[in-house]
């Protein structure tokens, strides 16, 4: 795959498959910056040191007996290891391998927010959770 619109995304969260009413996500990972510069250097240096990475899911909002809603207020309402979820993105729904990567990461459910749309407007929410851990990238 080179190239691609995003168009065939899969996204599950917490095995639910909720890729039918997400409109985007966004998975950003980053590592902090320590830096290194001794005296008498011209230019700063840096190390890597610890990663961290949040998620960014844009929902459609729905109140079916399996979507939105029932999944993500269960989650936000749990308490103990309960309180996390794991995300899986794919670029496609296309089972995964090394042109479809899978992104897993377990997620704290540290938000949500059941509603959130003008009059006339489409029902959508957005969290962003904070991830716990290794983030992966699998092919097989």
């Amino acid at each position: 795959m080179a190239v691609y619109a995003a168009t065939d995304h899969k996204i599950t969260v917490n095995g639910t498959n909720l890729s039918s009413v997400l409109q985007s996500v966004s998975l950003d990972l980053s590592a902090d910056e320590i830096e290194t510069t001794a005296f008498g250097s011209g230019w700063r240096t840096r190390i890597p040191g610890l990663k961290s990475g949040s998620v960014t899911l844009n929902f459609y909002q729905d109140f079916g007996a399996t979507s939105t809603d029932v999944t993500l207020a269960g989650l936000f309402n749990a308490s103990g290891t309960a309180a996390y979820a794991t995300v899986v993105v794919l670029p496609t729904s296309s089972a995964v391998s090394a042109t479809n990567p899978s992104w897993t990461a377990v997620c704290l459910v540290s938000q949500y927010q059941p509603f959130s749309a003008s009059v006339g407007d489409i029902a959508t929410l957005s969290v962003t959770w904070p991830t716990t851990g290794t983030v992966t990238r699998a092919t097989a």
